[in-house]
């Protein structure tokens, strides 16, 4: 085989998350690992030939995490934000946002990437839709809002 078959691919079902040294475990969906870089393009007086680009803002999204429901994930997961809703007004006692690390693994579990996530801080969590007229499996989200990963 050739170095380029042998190579393991990330999986995308495949990513942990911990912040502050929590670990929240395993999700089932991450979305919003996304970085925009914004340019400012300037008219020169007298340039007719090109506008000049500036660099702008650099903007993150928001990161989007979703799963369903597990006894000791979503415990792990209230506990930090008992903490954060606890120290939310008081920048003092908060520490700041702290850091959060999403690691991708390959399929014999492998580390492929991390991102470190800067200044992270939860911007909402939400649990079930509970509805004794459905089945369904009972999910959580946590919207991380954060300073960037680059």
């Amino acid at each position: 085989m050739t170095a380029s078959l042998q190579t393991l691919l990330a999986l995308t079902a495949r990513f942990h998350v911990s912040v502050q040294g929590v670990d929240l475990g395993g999700w089932a969906r991450c979305q919003g690992l996304e970085v925009t870089f914004n340019s400012v393009p300037v008219t020169d007086g007298g340039n007719y030939q090109y506008q000049t680009i500036l660099p702008g803002e650099i903007k993150y999204s928001k990161v989007v995490l979703q799963r369903a429901i597990s006894k000791q994930d979503t415990q792990k997961v209230l506990g930090w934000l008992q903490d954060r809703a606890a120290n939310w007004i008081d920048g003092h006692k908060s520490g700041g946002g702290g850091t959060a690390t999403i690691i991708l693994f390959d399929s014999r579990g492998s580390e492929v990437t991390r991102w470190m996530l800067r200044n992270v801080y939860p911007e909402s969590w939400k649990g079930p839709d509970l509805d004794a007229m459905s089945v369904g499996v009972a999910m959580e989200q946590l919207v991380l809002v954060h300073e960037g990963f680059l």
